[in-house]
């Protein structure tokens, strides 16, 4: 028999066999800390017969047991835990007490093992919920789902957004109360897959797909998601993928990354009389191998309409080299253009080094800012257009090279012949074909065609959805007389999408020299003329510039996107003295 009646447990009474039948394990002690009770469950934890523990000092059968300190100070012990084994235990320990006297003290502990995995698996579900509630109201594109009833379960903030409700008022309603996707309901009866259908949500084409939820093979509900919130997303990804694989398949796009023409005729970006005309004769002059010069002011293009000379020409598998005639120093640029031998100078590379001339062999050279050529080089360069051939630094054997030269100035090169600092038979063999990019002020029917273009670039590269410019901005930009061209247009552009917060750049997204050109035309149209006023502004921006550069021409003209002949030019025009 597990427990004996000793003399000092009369007082136990029946209560023992109780003790005997529960699950529990049951403990208790005598006032001197002797065991009194041992139940089976007991013996079979601690692996100790009660025969042998029953009489015996606690401490020597469970040595770390707390009945002793509970019998001590008369404070219960409750949800205490402790293992045995592999097993986790929850014990409560209180005193025994007969007429207001300490007579004893019990413990019953209950294993808790397989609750505490339970609950850990509960905590690693809540965990997993949290998780997946995170991602699900932090992607950018939007969800709603809906149980077998056809009432909303869940939205996220864009597909709310979208919809124009928010996330508390429509959880809990009917889809059809809040979306126009008749089509997500339908699935709660087809149980079918929809991707790719267009759907128009608030007067915008959106491509959606529609998923049925199942559990254990019944069906439970359905997830509507945005893919795209504007087809127009749709079919830029397509033109880039689209662009991505022409490239591939395409040599004179990709003949490597050092010798690259990487744009087309169809990215000059423009539709007025003179872009169309220069787009045409781009394409026939294209076709043969005479040299062509390229005019026009800073930021027109001019380096683009290079690229696109090449790569509509017959040449395009070859390589397309660009050197930048301002940027080379003049004691390297011979040695840059035509290489050198082994030994022509000190430092120079062992086995010598061939010219940007050699590399573009059977192919075009671009000379950019070719009216900033020192004299001495226009004289080597009138030599190899006349006689087709090269020769290194260093050496005196003449190499025969096939090259188209194309060159290109923001510079009147008329005017510097006059003043000796360019050549006349140069300019004149350069000259055999002559583009002249106009500058953006010339052509403002382009700028509506430009901005959706940067909307478009700038959509792609910062990941947003920018659908349009203000009227108040599209104005801003047909007024303004653009210094800086098509490069101050996309810059403008670049920074209004560091700014924008919505689908539309507002004015105040502009830089502030075009912000106080919107205000001032507020303030002053009544008494203005548009020219008047622009030139008004324009001195501001100049003054501006000037002043936050410390007088510094390079710089301030940097901070405005123009030239520093354009910025010296305007300087003359507004009387700004330097």
């Amino acid at each position: 028999m597990a427990i004996n009646k000793l003399e000092n447990t009369a007082f136990l009474g029946d209560e023992l066999s109780i003790f005997n039948s529960v699950h529990n394990m049951v403990v208790a002690v005598d006032y001197q800390g002797r065991v009194i009770i041992f139940n089976p469950t007991s013996e079979r934890v601690f692996n100790y017969p009660a025969e042998k523990a029953l009489g015996r000092p606690i401490r020597e059968v469970v040595p770390f047991t707390g009945l002793p300190k509970v019998l001590q100070t008369g404070k219960p012990h409750i949800g205490r835990k402790f293992v045995v084994g592999n097993a986790l235990y929850v014990v409560n320990r209180t005193p025994i007490i007969r007429n207001n006297t300490i007579v004893g003290a019990i413990g019953v502990a209950q294993e808790i093992t397989e609750l505490q995995h339970l609950a850990q698996e509960l905590k690693e579900v809540k965990e997993v919920n949290v998780l997946l509630e995170n991602i699900f109201h932090s992607t950018h594109e939007g969800y709603i789902a809906t149980g077998n009833d056809g009432r909303i379960l869940m939205i996220n903030g864009p597909m709310a957004e979208l919809l124009g409700v928010t996330i508390e008022t429509a959880v809990g309603r009917h889809i059809r109360e809040v979306a126009p996707d008749k089509r997500l309901h339908q699935i709660l009866w087809t149980g079918k897959l929809q991707y790719g259908e267009v759907v128009r949500i608030r007067g915008r084409e959106t491509v959606v797909m529609r998923v049925p939820l199942y559990n254990q093979g019944k069906l439970v509900g359905a997830v509507s998601k945005v893919m795209f919130q504007d087809v127009e997303q749709l079919l830029a990804l397509a033109e880039k993928i689209s662009s991505q694989r022409r490239s591939s398949f395409c040599p004179s796009v990709t003949h490597n990354d050092n010798h690259t023409a990487r744009y087309t005729v169809d990215n000059l970006i423009g539709a007025s009389r003179d872009m169309l005309r220069l787009k045409e004769t781009i394409r026939r002059v294209a076709q043969g191998p005479s040299t062509v010069l390229i005019q026009g002011e800073s930021g027109t293009g001019k380096e683009l309409v290079a690229h696109a000379l090449h790569t509509a020409s017959p040449r395009h598998r070859r390589p397309f080299i660009k050197v930048n005639c301002a940027a080379v120093p003049e004691n390297l640029l011979e040695s840059e253009l035509f290489g050198y031998q082994e030994g022509a100078f000190t430092g120079a590379r062992k086995g010598g080094q061939i010219g940007k001339f050699e590399q573009a062999d059977g192919g075009t050279i671009f000379l950019d800012e070719i009216g900033d050529m020192p004299l001495p080089m226009q004289a080597k360069i009138l030599r190899v257009l006349q006689e087709k051939e090269i020769e290194r630094l260093g050496d005196t054997r003449p190499r025969t090279v096939d090259v188209r030269v194309v060159a290109a100035t923001n510079r009147d090169l008329e005017e510097l012949i006059r003043q000796g600092h360019f050549r006349e038979d140069l300019y004149y063999r350069l000259n055999v074909v002559s583009f002249y990019i106009p500058p953006l002020r010339e052509r403002p029917d382009d700028i509506p065609l430009l901005v959706n273009h940067f909307i478009k670039k700038f959509n792609r590269e910062f990941g947003l959805l920018v659908r349009g410019v203000s009227p108040e901005v599209l104005e801003v930009l047909y007024t303004y007389d653009w210094p800086g061209n098509v490069r101050e247009l996309e810059n403008v552009m670049e920074r209004a999408f560091n700014l924008v917060e919505g689908d539309i750049i507002e004015v105040k997204h502009m830089p502030p020299y075009l912000q106080k050109a919107s205000q001032g035309k507020k303030r002053n149209l009544h008494n203005h003329t548009l020219t008047t006023l622009l030139q008004e502004v324009e001195k501001e921006a100049l003054l501006e510039a000037l002043a936050a550069a410390g007088g510094n021409k390079m710089q301030a003209a940097k901070t405005l996107g123009i030239s520093r002949a354009w910025l010296y030019k305007k300087m003359k025009q507004y009387g700004i003295k330097s």
